[in-house]
C-alpha cells in the first residue's frame, strides 16, 4: 500500500534525523523533504504531530521487541524461572542487543531513544498504556519484585542506573558499529551487560548510602 509505504519512510527518516540531531532539533518539513515528500506537510498528515511521530518510531521498533520478550518471558514461567533475576535482566537485554545494526544494514533507534528519553512528554514513561509496552511493563515488575529487600529510594536509583548503563552501552555500540569501527562479538557483549546490570541491582547498600537514608 502506498500510503503505508510512505508512512514507514517517514518512520525511517524521522527515527535517523533525530538520532542524528536530536527531537527539538529537527523540524516535520525537514523529515517530509529528507524523505523525498513534495508535500512539505506530509508528516502532519500522516502522524498529526511531532510528539505523535515520536510514539510511532516506538511502536515500529518496540512492538517486534514486545512480542520477542513476552514469549521469552512465557518460556522462563514455563521453566519455573519467571522470578529469576538474571533470567529477567537476560530477556530485557538480549531483544535490545539484537536491534543494534551492522555495517551493511545501519540502526538508529537505540540513538533515537537516547535522544528521545530526555525530552519531556515524549517517552513511553507509562508502560501500562501501551500494548507495544507489554513486556517492559512486566519485567519491569518482576525485576523491581527481585530486589525489593533493597530501600524504596535505593531499589528506585538501581532500576534508573539499569536503563541509563544499557541504554547509553548499546546507543554507543550501535554507532561505533555504524561508524566502522568492526562489531564486538554480541554474545559476549550480551553477558558482560548481564553481568553489570545484576552486580548494579545487586550490590550492598553501603553504610555511606544508608546514612543518607
Amino acid at each position: 500500500m502506498p500510503g503505508a509505504d510512505t508512512r514507514t519512510r517517514l518512520i525511517d527518516v524521522a527515527e535517523r534525523l533525530f538520532a542524528e540531531r536530536g527531537v527539538n532539533a529537527v523540524s516535520l518539513r525537514e523529515i517530509a523533504a529528507a524523505a523525498g515528500q513534495r508535500n512539505t506537510s506530509a508528516v502532519a498528515y500522516h502522524f498529526g504531530t511531532k510528539e505523535k511521530l515520536v510514539t510511532a518510531i516506538y511502536r515500529h521498533r518496540l512492538g517486534p521487541t514486545n512480542d520477542v520478550q513476552l514469549r521469552r518471558l512465557a518460556e522462563l514461567d514455563d521453566q519455573g524461572r519467571g522470578k529469576d533475576l538474571r533470567a529477567l535482566i537476560e530477556v530485557f537485554v538480549r531483544p535490545m542487543i539484537e536491534r543494534v545494526g551492522t555495517p551493511e544494514r545501519p540502526s538508529w533507534f537505540l540513538r533515537f531513544v537516547a535522544n528521545a528519553l530526555y525530552v519531556e512528554k515524549l517517552a513511553p514513561y507509562d508502560l501500562a498504556a501501551e500494548e507495544w509496552t507489554r513486556a517492559l511493563f512486566q519485567l519491569h515488575a518482576r525485576i523491581n519484585a527481585c530486589v525489593d529487600d533493597l530501600p524504596a529510594p535505593v531499589r528506585a536509583h538501581r532500576l534508573e542506573f539499569f536503563v541509563g548503563l544499557l541504554l547509553h552501552t548499546l546507543a554507543n555500540h550501535e554507532r561505533h558499529v555504524q561508524d566502522g569501527h568492526g562489531a564486538a562479538d554480541r554474545e559476549l557483549l550480551a553477558a558482560d551487560l548481564v553481568d553489570a546490570v545484576v552486580a548494579v541491582l545487586t550490590a550492598p547498600v553501603s553504610p555511606a548510602a544508608r546514612d543518607h537514608l
